[in-house]
């Protein structure tokens, strides 16, 4: 269920509710104002009622014109006072408050906070699961929150600067509760702004369809104590509250990584499968034929053309293959970076068996370019659960 409709959370929302409701009583007097007349005119000047010689050409009604003009206008002029007022509200960022950076972007929302006293600056956001309730409201799954959830405290202005990264797609920042909706644009900075006055919990969804997994790009407003925000704020925890798991698998879909990455060999998505990671012979070729300069190994990029034609073939067989057999003389062109076993010469150079930490760790900071598009960067992912996810690849093979 769309979670706010019945619920009024913000400043805002009271202006907003207050314009729809004037509306909502005007739009019916004129159409009251239409629709009665029209029916009573059309029983009392039925056919059967009027005589042809009682029929006449009226040219027209001064006074009549008059009212059917001026009514309408005054209630126009109150729709659009109304209108205004409240866009005004909504439009007027306040002079104070506290700034929070949101990037939008398939299929999840992240929170950037500035920085505490101690000069940490907390990054939030991710995949979120909601809750799930059967048809009487009842909770028969647990959502998880934790970090996917944007934490504010209460009484207090929060200006939302957002954007999307340039390379991706239209969002639409939705919290229905609070009465308020923005579009993320791509390479665009647009704002909000809010103040509930009241402790909860509040929806955020997405409003803008942008592809595959737009219906599950789900987020959650935890509007605090000033006291109990503060005391977050100016520490160096994750998250204030709410329980989410730090396993492997739960970073993969905190980070959207699932969104275009299969972990399981039987479904096909986006990008390569994770568990298993079978690269194929195309793959292999072509970082052999275009070099890969992304991904931040301390051995520096790799350039294009260390190998070619019969020799790269047999080289992208071999890796493709999971290195197993004889291992090609021309392999020997690869073997000085990635060592003799592949695996990266101790983290200098990509390890080219397995998703190991290192790896890992460097296509999520640094983002990496493949065969099938550029893979962006993920800042936001720590060494702990770039831990995490290795160990439960290693694990679930």
């Amino acid at each position: 269920m769309l979670e706010g409709f019945n619920t009024s959370g913000a400043v805002i929302a009271a202006h907003i509710d207050q314009a729809f409701w004037v509306n909502f009583w005007v739009s019916i007097v004129l159409f009251c104002s239409v629709v009665l007349p029209m029916l009573y005119f059309a029983w009392k000047f039925r056919e059967s009622k009027v005589k042809n010689e009682n029929i006449e050409n009226i040219t027209h009604h001064t006074g009549l014109e008059i009212t059917w003009t001026v009514i309408p206008t005054i209630m126009l002029i109150v729709f659009f006072w109304y209108g205004y007022d409240s866009m005004k509200t909504v439009r007027t960022m306040p002079d104070s408050g506290i700034a929070i950076n949101v990037e939008g972007s398939k299929w999840k929302w992240r929170y950037e906070y500035p920085a505490n006293e101690a000069g940490h600056v907390h990054k939030l956001g991710g995949a979120y699961i909601k809750q799930k309730q059967d048809e009487n409201g009842k909770v028969i799954e647990e959502g998880t929150m934790g970090k996917s959830a944007l934490y504010v405290p209460v009484d207090t202005n929060i200006i939302l600067s957002m954007t999307a990264p340039i390379d991706d797609v239209i969002h639409s920042f939705y919290i229905p509760s609070l009465r308020m909706k923005e579009d993320v644009v791509p390479g665009r900075t647009t704002k909000l702004w809010f103040n509930v006055g009241t402790v909860g919990e509040y929806d955020i969804e997405c409003a803008e369809y942008c592809g595959t997994d737009h219906s599950y790009m789900y987020s959650r407003l935890v509007v605090l104590p000033k006291a109990e925000y503060e005391a977050w704020f100016n520490s160096t925890e994750d998250t204030p509250k709410g329980n989410y798991a730090t396993s492997g698998d739960a970073v993969l879909q905190l980070h959207g990584c699932k969104s275009c990455h299969a972990i399981e060999t039987d479904k096909v998505l986006v990008g390569p499968t994770l568990k298993t990671r079978t690269l194929t012979s195309e793959q292999v070729l072509d970082v052999i034929n275009n070099g890969q300069n992304k991904l931040g190994y301390d051995m520096g990029a790799m350039p294009a053309g260390l190998a070619t034609g019969a020799d790269a073939q047999e080289i992208a067989a071999y890796v493709a293959g999971g290195m197993k057999g004889a291992q090609p003389a021309s392999f020997a062109a690869c073997s000085s970076c990635h060592g003799e076993d592949g695996k990266g010469m101790y983290g200098m150079s990509p390890n080219l068996v397995e998703y190991d930490a290192q790896l890992l760790s460097n296509v999520l900071k640094h983002g990496k370019k493949g065969i099938i598009g550029n893979m962006p960067a993920f800042p936001y992912v720590s060494d702990e659960e770039v831990s995490a996810i290795a160990e439960y690849l290693q694990n679930t093979k």
